[in-house]
Formats: C-alpha cells, structure tokens, sequence
C-alpha cells in the first residue's frame, strides 16, 4: 500500500481518489481470506496468530504506516467481525482448557513415578507447571486484555484442579507404607522436593487471580487450600522423622546416668545440627513453620528458668514469662522446678508464689485469644514430675513455634505420634 501511494496513486486523477480503491480491495481481500481461514478449524498456535496479527499487526504496521483519510472517515470495515472474533476467542479458552489438563496430569505422573526412586534427583515439577500455564498466559494478553483475562481464569481453574490431584498423591505417598522402608535421607529429601512445590505454585495462582475476573476468588482458594494441606503434611512427616531419631537420646534424660554424662545431649545436639543442614533445602516460605513470632522468647526465657542459680533471679523469669504469656499456670513452673531439680521446699514456695499471685491479680480478665495460647495446649499430669514439661511439650505441633532457634529444638511442640514415651508415674 505504501508502494501505490507513492508511485501508483500520482498517475491518476487526483479527484479519482485512486489510492482509496486499492486500499479497500485490498482490505477487503484481505477480510475475505482471513473470513474463510477463520471458519476452518485452526490449531491452536495458529489461531493465536491470526487473532494477534488482526488485533495487532496489522492496525499498527499496515494501517498504521499509511496516513489513510478512508481509515479515518471509517470507510474501511472491520477485518473480522465481532461475532467471528468471539468465536476464534472461544476457541482459543476452550482448545487451551483441554490440552492444559492433560499436560498437567502427564507432567504429574511422570513426575510420581520417580517418588519412590533411592536416586535423588533434582524436581522440576513447579517448573515444569509454570510453564504451561504461563506460555497462554502470556500470549493472550498481547491479543487483547479481555482474552488476557478470559484466559487467566481458564488457567487457574486447571491449576486448581492439578493442585487437588497433587495433594491427593502426596498423601498416597506418605501413606504407602512401602515408601516409609526408604533410607532415611531419601524420604526427606522427597518430601523436601515436594513440600518445595508450593511456593512458585502459589505465587503462578497468585498472579492468575490478580489478572482474572473477579469470579476466579473460588479458584484461588481451592489452590491454596491444597498447597496448604501438603504442606501442613509435609510438615508433620519431617517432624515425625525428626523425633523418631530423637527418642532414644530422649528415653535417656531425666535419669542418673544423664547427670554424670552428656552422652545423651550430645546425641540430641548432634541430631538436630544434621537435620538442620537437611531441612535447610526447603525454601524460606515451607522453612518457616509459623508466623507466630511473639513465641520467639518462650524458648530462651525457659532456658533462664532452668539455668539461674538464685530464687530472686528465677522469680523475675517467671513473672515475665506470665506476663508474656497468661495461659501459663503453677502446674507449668512446677514441673520446671523438676526438670531443674529444685526440690527445696522454701525456694520452690517463693517461686510458686510469684504465679500464683499474678494468677490471682487476673481476677475475671479474659483467657488470650487462642491464636495467643501456648500453655494452655500444654498438659502437665497430676502431681507433675520430672519429665511432665518436655513430654507434655511434645504434644503441641511444630508450627506453633516461629523459626526458634535449632539449639531449642528439643523443647520444640510436636504432634502425638503412636512412639512417644509414655511417662512412668
């Protein structure tokens, strides 16, 4: 067109208006061809060209090159109509809506059945999800915003779905007692690969909400729900992993022979420092068990309860820790005082003295909301004993604790497990 205005359209009449009938033949050819491509049935690389090429190309690098007085007087009709646009948009969702699922679900068995493999090989399912998803995402908004959105919506819904199915092997895959007979350090670095998945998943659904209409709210749900759930999962088996190789250094304490050995806490030590480097694959959002971070100071103030020589020096310690935390009863500094081995009936008076006061001076004030208890979860038989705390800790899950220090991991809440020692009275 820019060759018959340049040197055609002068050979003519200027009153002629020349150029005006070569542009709309040309246009108007160029709507016949693109008429008849458009009622075949494209594949799916191909429609996502012609729908870029009328929305794109051919407004701006056509059209847009010639200065055209017939565009602008709206002499030329469209392309194509808005009937057959919507159409080849359609297309589009619906071709991409079928072949996502199936990828999906071809990705994720191909990647389960290397679950149970004694090889540790470096996952790339997320990856590998990303970018199926994301090479529609990104094409159709360079189309238009309205197929960008159409198309968002369309790819969160089959990630939502392979995401329920994702959470449903990986509690088959815990639960295959088959897979519990795995070395160790092949187990966790499963898991470790599994549990990884959520982040980058979460962040895709995350971004296909923002860019959706407002009616894929439900779909973004259903994704984080099932990363929630593996991940809460996941959790659970490290922790279950963790104290299973942490029970014979436990069975060991609160006897004689831990007060003239250090064999059993340097076990504990030990363990945890080679678990630490282990769990340190996991990414930041998995690591962090919690956000409960007004639990950072639980831990180092029961470590002053254990170790201050002098009862005034113990009693500030208690006197913070039921200030900071007013779930915490007598029977809790009581079966401190038994860990420690204060048996001496006046200093144990004096220090018991101090919870039972601040119990007292609550009078009718309301328990802290439950999302502020910690004590409270803690039970402690009657009359407590010298392994009542730690065991009772034990009894509380992991995630109650934010990112403690590992050197505190011993004292870490956990969940009940068939294993754990049973108290003797």
């Amino acid at each position: 067109m820019a060759v018959v205005r340049g040197r055609l359209t002068p050979a003519y009449p200027a009153g002629l208006g020349a150029f005006g009938v070569y542009l709309r033949g040309y246009h108007g050819a160029l709507a016949e061809w693109l008429g008849a491509s458009a009622r075949r049935r494209l594949p799916l690389a191909d429609r996502y060209a012609l729908l870029h090429w009328h929305n794109q190309v051919y407004p701006r690098e056509v059209l847009g090159l010639v200065d055209m007085v017939a565009l602008e007087n709206g002499e030329l009709g469209p392309l194509l109509s808005p009937g057959t646009l919507r159409g080849l948009e359609d297309e589009c969702v619906t071709d991409v809506k079928a072949q996502t699922r199936a990828a999906l679900l071809r990705v994720l068995q191909e990647d389960e059945e290397h679950w149970g493999d004694l090889e540790d090989r470096p996952g790339s399912l997320a990856q590998d999800v990303c970018e199926l998803l994301e090479d529609h995402t990104e094409r159709a908004p360079r189309i238009s915003q309205e197929l960008g959105e159409r198309m968002a919506h369309c790819c969160l819904g089959g990630l939502a779905e392979f995401l329920q199915s994702f959470q449903q092997r990986v509690e088959r895959f815990h639960e295959n007692l088959g897979i519990r007979e795995l070395p160790p350090d092949t187990y966790i670095s499963r898991t470790i690969a599994l549990v990884n998945c959520g982040p980058p998943l979460r962040a895709l659904a995350e971004r296909l909400a923002r860019v959706g209409p407002p009616e894929s709210e439900p779909a973004r749900e259903a994704s984080a729900s099932a990363l929630d759930r593996v991940t809460r999962l996941c959790h659970r088996v490290l922790a279950d992993l963790l104290f299973q190789e942490l029970q014979p250094h436990f069975n060991k304490l609160m006897r004689r022979k831990w007060l003239s050995s250090p064999e059993a806490l340097d076990g504990i030590v030990g363990t945890l420092g080679a678990q630490a480097l282990a769990l340190r694959r996991m990414q930041d959002e998995p690591y962090q068990e919690s956000q409960a971070s007004w639990l950072d100071a639980v831990v180092p103030h029961l470590a002053e309860v254990l170790q201050l020589e002098d009862t005034p020096s113990i009693q500030v310690e208690v006197a913070v820790l039921v200030r900071d935390y007013p779930d915490i009863r007598r029977k809790h500094v009581a079966a401190l005082l038994d860990i420690r081995g204060l048996h001496s009936s006046a200093a144990r008076q004096e220090i018991l003295a101090v919870a039972r006061d601040l119990e007292l001076s609550e009078g009718g004030a309301l328990p802290p909301p439950r999302d502020r208890a910690f004590f409270s979860d803690i039970p402690v038989p009657h009359p407590s004993f010298c392994l009542g705390l730690p065991l009772a800790l034990g009894r509380l899950p992991l995630s109650r604790l934010a990112r403690p220090s590992w050197a505190c991991l011993p004292l870490r809440p956990r969940p009940p497990s068939p294993w754990r020692p049973r108290a003797q009275r």
